[in-house]
């Protein structure tokens, strides 16, 4: 029997990373392929461990030609869209290429999806980050609360998102929309959970003195970033084409109170203080969301419990900071 084929774009990312080993540990019948693009500084750090069981294809979705020369041989079923600039605070220093990157690669993978006449199912990636600040009468907010983007990188998200739709409306394509909140995800340095472990461990080995931070008042519905992984997998399986599903977990918890916790697990003390420069010129304080209509349409629960992801986040930390120091 041949097996279904599935691209996850910008595979050597954090979050694709994680999709990419759920794909190749827990469905043989997928052949798994993915992009990633040669000239940016990532590197294949994340998917060495699965390198034997995916085929790699070195392309700029920004690139037109390329992008529809990829799809048109590759003809796959199935259709990851996770590549994306994905730095919140740093979009308000990079609109343009924000805007550029994100927006104009997602615009070229649906062309050329569209113009090799075949009809994948398509996961498209985006985040609560474009309900921007939500009236409290809206928590949890649902997908049907008022769109209102208030960052570059939330603007760009939607324009994927209204793209997607575009294409599932005019040409049929099978998109599937799903918006991911925020996760705790190791491989992933610009996250205000992973930045916090890495602080803690560089103080437990002697390597800084003091954490640094930004806002601590924001609220987040916090996920594992491996079940980020099996929602995917569960949305492109399970989910409606041309509908938008919130993906989170069951944890709420205040940016603050997650510094606390990890305080509390530091094998030392951990003095913090205030960085301005953390801060963002616009922040979306309360982001709690309401993931019914995910869970009913799919079945879907998480597996991995905050207390381990936690555990988990902080352990890979110290591994990471052990390979700094003089041997």
């Amino acid at each position: 029997m041949n097996k279904r084929i599935a691209l996850i774009t910008g595979i050597t990312g954090s979050g694709a990373s994680y999709l990419a080993e759920h794909i190749a540990d827990n469905h043989s019948e997928v052949e798994l392929h993915g992009t990633f693009r040669s000239h940016s500084s990532r590197s294949q750090k994340n998917i060495q461990s699965i390198q034997d069981k995916l085929f790699l294809h070195d392309c700029d979705l920004d690139d037109h030609s390329a992008t529809c020369q990829l799809i048109a041989g590759l003809k796959p079923d199935l259709v990851f869209h996770i590549a994306s600039y994905a730095n919140v605070r740093e979009s308000w220093d990079k609109p343009v290429f924000t805007l550029r990157n994100n927006v104009i690669s997602t615009a070229n993978l649906l062309e050329a999806i569209r113009s090799a006449n075949i009809h994948p199912r398509i996961q498209m990636c985006s985040t609560p980050e474009v309900y921007g600040q939500v009236d409290p009468k809206n928590i949890p907010i649902n997908e049907s609360c008022p769109i209102k983007p208030n960052n570059p990188y939330a603007v760009s998200k939607f324009a994927q998102e209204s793209l997607g739709y575009s294409y599932f409306k005019g040409y049929g394509l099978s998109v599937i929309i799903t918006r991911m909140s925020t996760y705790i995800n190791p491989r992933r340095a610009d996250l205000f959970a992973t930045a916090f472990a890495m602080q803690v461990a560089r103080i437990e080995t002697g390597l800084q003195e003091e954490l640094q931070h930004g806002n601590l008042d924001s609220t987040r519905t916090i996920l594992d970033a491996r079940d980020c992984a099996s929602a995917y997998w569960a949305a492109m399986d399970k989910g409606e084409p041309g509908e938008v599903y919130n993906i989170g977990g069951t944890t709420i918890v205040t940016v603050g109170e997650f510094l606390e916790i990890l305080k509390m697990k530091a094998l030392c003390p951990i003095p913090s203080r205030v960085d301005e420069n953390l801060f963002r010129p616009v922040d979306v304080t309360l982001q709690v969301i309401n993931t019914e209509k995910f869970f009913k349409q799919t079945g879907w629960q998480p597996k991995f419990s905050f207390e381990k992801s936690v555990e988990h986040l902080l352990n890979h930390c110290r591994q990471e900071v052990r390979k700094e120091l003089p041997r």
